[in-house]
């Protein structure tokens, strides 16, 4: 039992039920980091299918006389194939690249379309190298802000001088709006925060917190 102020004493929650509860919740979390990405990907991929499937099934009645059963199918997967064999290596990567940075300087559009495809390779697989690698705390001018650590690198300048620095994600309103900021790795608190625990605060909007948070030795 545990007093309050006035002197009334309430049941206190078993150590072993708020093990439970944040095991659950993180299981929970890491369902939602697995599925919404998922989501996301066949919902295009439908659209995509309903799209060409529109062009298809009339080009074919043209040229042949006939529909194609399954012709849409094959040339959405025909496409996506192309896609990814001419525009993640060689001349058209760098061309993709470019309208990919057009596209980031047209306002809203720039940023739901930029961090959105930053935050799904962040929760893609840590051997992708772009995956969220820890949950900290970003000391911003003026404000602390929870984000995750997604990359560290060493800054050399002209002087010869270098600095350790680190990129962290900072979430934003919602979990997948957010800003990439680069801070001097002494602004970044490591944390004992798993990643599904700091999704589970940003979505909570910081209620989930837990009630001692260390720093890492």
């Amino acid at each position: 039992m545990t007093p309050d102020r006035s002197g009334w004493t309430g049941p206190s929650v078993p150590v072993g039920h708020t093990q439970v509860a944040r095991i659950l919740r993180n299981k929970f979390v890491a369902g939602l980091i697995i599925l919404i990405p998922i989501t996301i990907t066949v919902r295009g991929l439908w659209w995509l299918f309903t799209y060409v499937d529109g062009l298809a099934e009339p080009l074919a009645v043209t040229l042949i006389g006939h529909t194609v059963p399954g012709l849409g199918f094959v040339t959405t997967v025909a496409i996506v194939f192309l896609a990814g064999l001419l525009f993640s290596t060689g001349p058209l990567k760098r061309v993709l690249e470019g309208l990919e940075d057009v596209v980031d300087g047209v306002p809203v559009v720039g940023a739901v379309y930029g961090t959105t495809k930053k935050v799904l390779a962040g929760f893609g697989s840590p051997d992708s190298g772009n995956a969220f690698q820890r949950f900290v705390f970003a000391q911003l001018p003026g404000r602390t802000a929870p984000g995750f650590l997604t990359g560290t690198f060493t800054l050399t300048r002209h002087d010869g001088k270098q600095y350790q620095l680190c990129t962290v994600y900072v979430p934003t309103n919602h979990l997948y709006l957010g800003d990439v900021v680069v801070l001097p790795a002494e602004d970044v608190i490591e944390t004992n925060l798993s990643v599904e625990d700091g999704v589970s605060l940003i979505l909570s909007a910081g209620v989930s917190v837990p009630p001692h948070i260390a720093e890492p030795k």
